[in-house]
């Protein structure tokens, strides 16, 4: 049968689980749209890296083009920078292959990275061939030859980029903007690079023998055009940073209206007389660049910023949902825990406390409070029933412990505090029963002091009292488990020895004669005593009675008494024993 608590307690339950399943789902959910900001973030970050190895390869035709185009009195100079720029570009390209070391595990990523690479060696290569050569011997085709193999590297690194922008986007389908705006700055930077460069083999090569590198010029121009007007300069409309519309302006000014310019009257000049060497072309042009560059940073930290703010906010939601959730539970919990004090709490003490009684706990129960007055005279009533009780049990507790008491009284021997003859006598049956059982042997020793009645007539009977406590403590202290000893009259002592032979006994009972011999029974007059003892084996399974082997000790403590005291004997008889057992 239910109790009404019970379906109260069904229904809170019912209630609780349906707001823990509501909260879960969307706290899941939530927490799978954070994972999937964050994992974005991670991604794009991890992107950076490759974007500034294709922006490196790049980056290293300018000091490519001065070195090749540097007069005798600037090569040194321009060869140490084109040698830092390789450094730079060589760390960038290691970082790719650490940082995508998986994919670049693959068969196409190796054989991707592998072209890259070759492509590089090559077109440098064919830059130091350029270099090495002097000066008034360098020709335009050697230097268009250098120039287009570092082209076909910076594409090798286009085609890893993309290909992993690919990858990404498959991962993370939401990067697909932010990859395709990345992507579009690092192609920008790359083709305003490679529109220098036809400048700068136009200016090498002779006025009527630039057309063609004019015309790859204008082919790059258009390919910047198009980057530029299909997605970057809408960025600040996507993205919305204040970082990044102002660097689109910088690029609009910096390139479009200066490097971009640049390159135009270099050209248009280079039919007339053109005072702009390839060296001071480059050095004037690629500043110019660096916007495009910082532009396509821009872009990445503020699609990370994006993400991270995206990030934040469904982990807000989360907490939301998290709150509201504990908040109902909270609310449902305390319903059920007002109704349970309120109402099901004080007849269930009730309950126990009847429990208690009838397990006879009569401690005082914690007060029941804020419960109708019914109750209350329930928990009176219950009250004067323990008091009752209580009364009654101390009142028998008192006569348990008063038979205690009494039954110590009845079997201690009040001077020495050992077991007296009576309970000396209550006990030995049941030792000579489980000695049989077991098949052990059981010595009986009586021992007395010497010249006791000495102690008593010089030093008084408080002092022999004394004497006599100090032997029991003595001997009783060192007693193995299990034996007994017992005062049975004036100086006379007991011993139960179990499992001991003669030898055995006579042993124990030598070491006991000894300590008594040799220590101090009464300490402040340092009075020392000597003992007679005598001493009897049962053997399992025995007939002698109790009364018998004590006779047969008896004889034997006075045969010790009539050997000159203070020694053990176990054997012989005398016929002056008493029946005293």
């Amino acid at each position: 049968m239910f109790r009404i608590q019970q379906l109260q307690w069904l229904g809170i339950g019912v209630a609780a689980v349906g707001c823990v399943l509501l909260g879960a789902a969307s706290t899941m959910s939530n927490l799978a749209e954070h994972d999937r900001h964050r994992h974005g973030a991670k991604e794009l970050a991890r992107f950076v890296v490759l974007l500034d190895a294709a922006n490196a390869v790049s980056a290293e035709r300018g000091p490519s083009n001065s070195a090749m185009g540097a007069e005798r009195s600037q090569a040194g100079h321009m060869n140490q920078v084109l040698a830092v720029q390789r450094l730079q570009t060589d760390r960038a390209i290691a970082k790719v292959a650490e940082e995508y070391h998986s994919y670049m595990a693959t068969e196409d990523g190796e054989a991707a990275f592998s072209a890259l690479m070759s492509e590089l060696a090559q077109g440098r290569a064919a830059v130091d061939a350029v270099t090495a050569t002097d000066y008034d011997q360098r020709t335009t085709e050697q230097a268009a030859t250098a120039i287009m193999s570092m082209f076909d590297a910076a594409d090798r690194a286009a085609e890893i980029r993309n290909i992993v922008s690919d990858y990404i986007v498959a991962q993370v389908p939401q990067l697909a903007g932010e990859i395709m705006l990345a992507n579009h700055a690092s192609a920008l930077r790359e083709h305003e690079g490679r529109l220098g460069s036809y400048v700068v083999l136009a200016l090498m090569s002779a006025p009527n023998q630039d057309e063609r590198f004019t015309q790859l010029m204008g082919q790059s121009e258009g390919i910047v055009h198009s980057l530029w007007m299909t997605g970057l300069s809408m960025a600040d409309d996507l993205l919305g940073t204040p970082a990044v519309k102002a660097l689109i302006e910088d690029v609009q000014a910096d390139f479009f209206q200066g490097s971009l310019v640049l390159a135009h009257e270099t050209i248009e000049k280079h039919a007339g007389q053109n005072t702009l060497s390839p060296w001071d072309f480059t050095a004037k042009f690629m500043p110019g660049l660096r916007s495009s560059e910082l532009l396509r940073t821009a872009i990445v930290e503020a699609a990370i910023d994006a993400l991270d703010a995206d990030a934040d906010k469904t982990m807000r939601s989360v907490i939301n949902s998290v709150t509201l959730t504990t908040l109902v539970l909270l609310a449902l919990i305390s319903a059920a825990i007002l109704l349970r004090r309120m109402l099901f709490a004080p007849l269930m003490q009730l309950h126990e406390h009847v429990l208690a009684l009838a397990r006879g706990d009569l401690g005082e129960p914690a007060p029941i409070g804020g419960v109708a007055r019914e109750v209350s005279d329930i928990a009176d009533g219950l009250a004067t029933l323990r008091k009752h009780q209580a009364e009654k049990r101390a009142l028998e507790q008192e006569q348990r412990q008063l038979n205690r008491q009494l039954r110590r009284m009845a079997d201690t021997d009040t001077l020495t505090g050992l077991l007296n003859r009576r309970a000396l006598l209550n006990r030995v049956d049941a030792i000579f029963r489980r000695a049989d059982r077991i098949g052990e042997s059981v010595g009986v020793a009586l021992f007395d002091i010497d010249h006791f009645k000495a102690i008593n007539d010089t030093h008084g009977h408080a002092v022999g009292d004394e004497v006599l406590a100090g032997v029991s403590r003595l001997i009783n202290g060192a007693l193995r488990t299990g034996d007994a000893l017992a005062r049975i009259g004036g100086e006379e002592f007991v011993l139960v020895l179990r499992h001991v032979d003669e030898a055995k006994a006579m042993d124990l009972l030598e070491n006991y004669r000894q300590l008594l011999e040799t220590t101090a029974v009464q300490r402040k007059m340092g009075i020392k005593v000597t003992a007679s003892f005598g001493v009897a084996i049962r053997q399992a399974g025995s007939r002698l009675s109790w009364d018998e082997i004590f006779s047969i000790s008896d004889q034997r403590l006075y045969v010790a008494k009539g050997s000159g005291r203070n020694r053990v004997i176990a054997s012989g008889y005398s016929s002056a024993t008493r029946r005293r057992a």
